[in-house]
């Protein structure tokens, strides 16, 4: 059983709408609901919680310091953003601070579902479209002096870049292989040597290493 935990310092209503999802689910219980910060560190001491749901709606930096706190202190307690409005600093210093997974007001309940799973069992998760805008902010970074002066692990060449710029902008292999006049096999040969190189198994893989790195502008 997946005991999980809900804080929402605005809105009683959402909290109360997330709990009733989530309280007919299988092998997911919902321990606790909180409107506030204080109330939950409280609990916390005594209430088994293995997954936080934390409602974010604007950049507050309470919010932010708590999932600090929660990874550096509780690391059992995975921690679950759901966004109210998609502010990509929000984005990416939740995900800084340690936030296993990231999610939408547009998402699905099937999905909220999903994503406590996903987290509960070690996995980052992140939606589409926020995995699109991590992607696609760590693509345009290249364009700056910044990249210039990063140092990367497997030392990427130029191609690969190219590559990896291509990917994010959703060609597929065969858009690639015209823009770059090679064939779609060699494309392929490239994606896998990217992914070798810099040991990675996943794109979400990717998309940490971008955070990690400081290699998005907040």
């Amino acid at each position: 059983m997946i005991s999980v935990a809900i804080i929402d310092t605005h809105s009683p209503l959402m909290l109360e709408s997330l709990a009733a999802l989530l309280s007919g689910k299988d092998e997911i219980t919902v321990t606790g609901q909180f409107t506030s910060i204080f109330d939950f560190m409280k609990a916390s001491r005594t209430v088994t919680m293995n997954v936080l749901i934390i409602n974010i709606y604007r950049a507050h930096i309470e919010e932010i310091e708590l999932i600090k706190k929660i990874n550096s202190e509780t690391p059992r307690i995975k921690v679950l953003v759901i966004s109210m409005e998609m502010q990509e600093s929000v984005i990416y210093e939740s995900i800084k601070a340690g936030a296993k997974g990231y999610l939408t007001k547009q998402d699905s309940g099937s999905e909220i579902v999903m994503a406590i799973y996903s987290v509960r069992g070690g996995y980052d998760y992140y939606n589409k479209s926020i995995s699109n805008i991590i992607l696609n902010n760590y693509i345009r970074s290249m364009d700056s002096d910044e990249f210039g002066k990063t140092s990367f692990p497997g030392n990427l060449s130029k191609r690969e870049i190219e590559i990896i710029r291509y990917w994010g902008d959703g060609l597929t292999n065969k858009e690639m292989a015209d823009k770059l006049f090679v064939s779609t096999r060699t494309i392929e040969s490239h994606k896998n040597h990217i992914m070798q190189k810099l040991n990675f198994k996943t794109s979400i893989d990717l998309l940490k290493f971008a955070i990690r790195n400081n290699l998005i502008n907040v």
